[in-house]
């Protein structure tokens, strides 16, 4: 039977790249909020004005789902390299004691 090679650095470098994503999925955010409030003033109709923030709520929501879910795979990706390292220290630390070394 193969084992299974972990590597916690790997891991963490892992994670972060969805940070960073996360990260900058919450620049293009700022900027289409930003871009909102300046829509508002350009609609021609109190219709259309609607249209827009519906269409930006829905966005709004989203975006917000999307960075919920990235910070759960982060989490989720850190953790587990914790537990692998946490597991790989108790295995070794348990032969140690069986060998009496």
């Amino acid at each position: 039977m193969t084992s299974m090679h972990t590597d916690a650095e790997v891991l963490a470098s892992e994670a972060a790249n969805f940070d960073r994503i996360a990260g900058e999925l919450t620049g293009v955010k700022t900027h289409v909020d930003a871009v909102a409030g300046q829509l508002a003033t350009h609609m021609d109709s109190p219709e259309a004005g609607m249209a827009a923030q519906a269409a930006l709520t829905r966005f709004d929501e989203a975006m917000t789902q999307q960075l919920k879910e990235l910070a759960d795979i982060s989490a989720n990706i850190q953790t587990a390299g914790v537990q692998y390292t946490a597991s790989d220290a108790d295995a070794g630390s348990s032969l140690s004691s069986q060998m009496q070394i």
